[in-house]
């Protein structure tokens, strides 16, 4: 965890470093994801910094502490996570304003199970991310953006036979191609 906080600050401070002060002189945006909240109440925020005229670096982060119907051996189930990523955007026409296509690095803590299926997974993992879409301006301060990304990465993981008995049935590492993000976010431009 101490490892992703170090290098997304170290990421942050390069990009505006290379910007010399003319990050400020942009825009930046604040913004929240609507659907992530209906996952399981994850908890989301992101921030963005346009760097140029057709990029803007971004960082963000997710998290989810809840776990549903805890101690409950049938009913248990959860989709926790500590998630911090930060990337780069481009935007053919204009920052803020219609497509866009982005990069980005990616940790994530997460611990899922008992859903849909009866065992658990927990783990570390990291990895790159792409994500496609687009940003309807509404008004010059407020904008909504429409997009999906996936992921792909290793993942260090132990694997359960329930979210709630604890009895071990796999643990090591993978590679993973994962679905990451379904974006309705809410944008407020400063």
């Amino acid at each position: 965890m101490k490892r992703g906080l170090v290098s997304l600050s170290v990421a942050i401070l390069f990009v505006l470093q290379l910007s010399q002060g003319e990050a400020f002189a942009q825009r930046w945006s604040i913004a929240t994801n609507v659907v992530d909240y209906l996952n399981m109440g994850t908890l989301n925020v992101e921030s963005s910094v346009a760097v140029a005229q057709h990029y803007s670096f971004n960082a963000g982060v997710r998290y989810n502490p809840w776990t549903f119907h805890y101690g409950n051996e049938d009913k248990q189930f959860e989709n926790r996570k500590k998630c911090m990523y930060a990337g780069l955007r481009y935007w053919p026409w204009h920052i803020y304003s219609g497509w866009w296509a982005g990069l980005q690095l990616q940790y994530q803590e997460y611990n899922r199970g008992g859903w849909l299926i009866q065992h658990a997974e927990e783990g570390d993992a990291y990895g790159l991310g792409l994500s496609l879409g687009y940003t309807l301006m509404l008004h010059k301060s407020f904008n909504i953006e429409f997009g999906a990304s996936a992921w792909a990465g290793a993942a260090v993981y132990k694997a359960y036979s329930c979210p709630y008995c604890g009895k071990i049935v796999d643990q090591g590492s993978k590679f993973f191609l994962w679905p990451n993000n379904v974006m309705v976010s809410l944008v407020y431009i400063l």
